[in-house]
């Protein structure tokens, strides 16, 4: 509307009244359509008078916050127009919209997180294209991060083996996928409402296929380098046993976080991330029976 055009409000408060009745009558079915209906076309008007892009996207879900802003991609925390639940959302970064390998890693990673199923596994559960093409995937949220929470206090002994055993447990049924996850450190592993017992491995962005390397996805080196096993440092194809390596160091630093004796743990996470792959225990299932093993003896001191 141009500054010389009149505004007819006798006409605006005519259709508003119409518009209201409309509402308070009829069906609850009815209500609710309009209610959307409005809902929608204020959302609109809303960007177009703002200028700026509108925190909705696929008309669906809310972006409330930015809570990972990385070089090449971001992560919102978002709710759910209609349902009010909440989700994590990844996309790439505006200015790497037109990145063909990033869009393919993307795209990878929803792959993966939608095969697999597990209660330690952060899965994803929806991938949608953005207006401007980007991918967008959509994951449930899980608003603590490991590493956060090592800050806060020291973890008994109990919580070292109960997350272990999460880890564990998830990475024999990655493995056991044919995956590798190849980023294992606390920044990865979330949970929800303070509870340990329900943290779940998150980001398979740099995961692939046993056997495989990075530089088959066009990456020189992937993953985090405090974890990273010898093998996936050199760029060598990887199998479940570099996992292991990651979680050898992740015990490690539990222990330096616990408040306990823990020697024979301490001798587990040696034992895992040894240097040479054969001689780390078999695979997640067999590391998974030695914490068993230490579980049992802790149990019965």
């Amino acid at each position: 509307m141009t500054p010389d055009q009149s505004v007819d409000f006798e006409e605006i408060t005519h259709r508003f009244s119409h518009l209201w009745q409309a509402l308070n009558c009829g069906s609850d079915e009815t209500r609710q359509i309009l209610i959307d209906r409005v809902r929608d076309a204020l959302d609109r008007g809303e960007a177009r008078l703002s200028g700026a892009a509108p925190g909705i996207i696929a008309n669906s879900f809310v972006l409330e916050a930015l809570v990972h802003d990385g070089a090449a991609t971001q992560i919102y925390r978002a709710r759910h127009r209609d349902l009010g639940t909440l989700h994590a959302i990844k996309m790439p970064r505006p200015d790497h919209a037109d990145d063909p390998v990033l869009r393919k890693l993307m795209l990878r990673e929803a792959e993966i997180g939608m095969a697999l199923r597990h209660p330690h596994i952060s899965g994803t559960q929806a991938v949608l294209r953005l207006a401007d093409g980007r991918p967008a995937l959509i994951m449930e949220w899980l608003g603590s991060r490991l590493a956060d929470r090592l800050r806060e206090k020291p973890l008994s002994p109990d919580e070292v083996i109960s997350i272990m055993i999460s880890v564990l447990s998830s990475l024999e049924a990655i493995h056991a996928a044919g995956f590798v996850h190849c980023d294992l450190s606390p920044l990865n592993l979330l949970f929800a409402d303070g509870d340990l017992c329900g943290l779940k491995i998150a980001d398979f962005g740099i995961a692939i296929e046993t056997g495989s390397r990075h530089g088959q996805l066009d990456l020189a080196f992937a993953g985090q380098p405090d974890f990273a096993s010898p093998e996936q440092m050199a760029g060598r194809p990887l199998n479940g046993r570099s996992d292991l390596y990651a979680a050898g160091l992740l015990l490690s630093l539990l222990l330096r976080h616990c408040d306990g004796e823990g020697e024979e743990l301490q001798a587990l996470a040696i034992r895992l991330s040894q240097r040479n792959p054969e001689d780390r225990p078999e695979n997640a299932k067999a590391a998974l029976h030695l914490l068993g093993g230490l579980a049992k003896h802790t149990v019965d001191a």
